[in-house]
């Protein structure tokens, strides 16, 4: 069966609306030729070209999921905007195609101490979750997740996966390799899923993710532009990495479904909602695609003990890490390789 990965339409800049937050990134607002605003980080911004490798690849397999993440665009910046968009001298940023994602106007992020209890998308927390524990995403912080108020409710968007993968833009081959079996802790969205009374089940949200096969991520990850400087060994590696990962996915979800539905009944269960009709995953009988195997060795959790109520600090995660038999002694870290 065919599955159909999202695409990433190019778009021209027109102009220059204004500077978007305080993100290390410093992306900007850019009119684009079809009247809409998107929220640009540009190529040598000072987090790396690479910052824009990672946000593609998390939004769009977000999007392919179905997951509540934003809409992806590569934005056409020509050199002749360079008198509108100053920053384009001033931080030695290149013109050609960025990445962008449109911008909302009425979306404003999560606040810690305001209670939501009326998110219209809240089964869409289990797919959100172990889809950024998976992608190793340990920069889900409140300012990224984005309530957007519809009629008596708000719905729920998580935007930013420039930190995706250990060590964020700045990861190796090696990084990849050396954390493949740990999960970091998504503390916001657990924050906002205990907000609610519901309880939540995450045996879809497995069965989404261990359905992408190799050549899926594949075509995801080949939408990156040629000029942003992926090499295909970093593309082989982050494919390893991903279906490693997916096969440990089962006993992640455990271990959050029983944390995230602790102290709740049973009256209020809320199942992950059917892909969209545009949506054509693979079932989980296809051949083809890689499945979740029996695991011999356990996954376990560190529990620290200020993870109770709200988010902690981005380093304070509770994390995932397999047991594994100790070795008598520790490879040495190889230096680092150049980034694009």
């Amino acid at each position: 069966m065919t599955t159909s990965i999202p695409t990433v339409p190019i778009i021209k800049a027109t102009g220059f609306v204004g500077k978007q937050g305080s993100g290390g990134s410093h992306p900007l607002l850019l009119r684009l030729e079809d009247g809409r605003v998107a929220h640009v980080k540009f190529q040598k911004n000072p987090q790396s070209t690479r910052s824009l490798i990672n946000d593609l690849i998390g939004t769009v397999i977000g999007r392919y999921l179905d997951a509540p993440v934003a809409e992806a665009v590569f934005v056409d910046v020509r050199a002749t905007m360079r008198a509108q968009v100053p920053y384009l001298t001033k931080y030695r940023w290149l013109p050609g195609l960025q990445f962008g994602t449109l911008y909302i106007n009425n979306a404003i992020p999560i606040k810690k101490f305001k209670p939501y209890h009326d998110i219209a998308n809240v089964s869409d927390l289990p797919l959100s979750a172990l889809l950024e524990t998976w992608l190793f995403n340990r920069d889900v912080k409140l300012s990224h997740i984005l309530c957007i108020p519809e009629h008596n409710h708000a719905r729920l968007m998580l935007v930013d996966h420039g930190f995706i993968f250990p060590q964020g833009p700045l990861w190796s081959i090696h990084d990849l390799k050396r954390h493949r079996r740990n999960f970091p802790w998504p503390n916001s969205l657990t924050w906002v899923a205990r907000q609610t009374s519901s309880r939540f089940h995450f045996d879809d949200a497995v069965n989404r993710i261990s359905t992408l096969s190799r050549d899926d991520l594949a075509a995801m990850i080949n939408l990156v532009p040629a000029e942003w400087g992926l090499s295909s060994r970093r593309i082989k590696a982050i494919i390893d990495f991903l279906v490693y990962r997916q096969n440990k996915l089962e006993n992640v979800a455990k271990d959050l479904e029983t944390l995230w539905n602790r102290h709740k009944t049973r009256d209020d269960d809320i199942p992950l909602p059917p892909l969209s009709s545009s949506q054509n995953i693979k079932s989980a009988d296809d051949s083809s695609s890689p499945k979740p195997t029996p695991r011999l060795n356990s996954i376990a959790f560190e529990e620290f003990s200020h993870r109770a109520s709200t988010p902690s600090q981005e380093d304070s995660s509770l994390r995932f890490s397999e047991r594994i038999r100790k070795s008598g002694s520790k490879p040495a870290h190889p230096l680092r390789e150049n980034m694009p």
